[in-house]
């Protein structure tokens, strides 16, 4: 008795900590259910395609959406995950559903820089399927953070360097217009496309 009550509360921190373990471990196991884990209304929002097209979240009712908050100018995690996005963009074309059931969007917090011309620049160096994914942006810099942050995201300028501190998470929406799932992009080193196939799958089929 005395032990426990010398070292209770460090046992239970312990065993808290191996049952956290245990629970990250199995849920990044491959094969594992995908644990849709957010019940979020989608803020609704209309903005612009390269085509200078209007883009409505209600537009794309019915598919899932892929939502990612970025800026061209971006030095370090925008770009990789870019990158490991084409990767799930391949997967879901191999399943045929990319475009027709899933969509993604890329929504700049950057308009000032990020011109239409500048946001065509940028997706020009992926191998990026137009047909599947479109890269959006508003001009008014205050409603896009505002945007940003209904999703639930965080964003901070240095306006002494117009560099961007934000979230870099990737936002999963269903068919109905619900927030489903975040992930972590690029930052995370154990991400990759296989996991985030996974949870469109699971929203797909839903």
């Amino acid at each position: 008795m005395r032990v426990m009550r010398k070292y209770g509360f460090a046992i239970a921190v312990l065993a808290l900590c191996a049952a956290m373990g245990l629970y990250l471990y199995l849920s990044s196991t491959k094969g594992s259910a995908v644990n849709l884990d957010q019940n979020l209304k989608a803020p609704s929002f209309a903005l612009t395609d390269l085509d200078n097209n209007q883009v409505t979240l209600a537009d794309t009712n019915g598919k899932v959406r892929v939502i990612y908050f970025f800026y061209a100018n971006c030095p370090d995690i925008c770009p990789p995950t870019t990158y490991l996005m084409t990767q799930v963009q391949d997967k879901l074309k191999d399943k045929g559903t990319f475009g027709k059931d899933v969509e993604f969007m890329w929504v700049t917090f950057d308009p000032k820089r990020d011109t239409t011309e500048a946001l065509k620049t940028y997706a020009s160096k992926f191998d990026i399927d137009a047909g599947g994914w479109k890269f959006l942006r508003e001009d008014s810099e205050e409603d896009t953070e505002k945007l940003m942050k209904d999703f639930g995201l965080g964003l901070a300028k240095d306006p002494s360097t117009n560099l961007f501190t934000h979230s870099d998470v990737i936002t999963f929406v269903d068919r109905e217009g619900v927030v489903r799932k975040y992930l972590t992009g690029s930052i995370d080193e154990t991400q990759n496309a296989d996991k985030i196939v996974d949870v469109i799958d699971a929203l797909v089929k839903k």
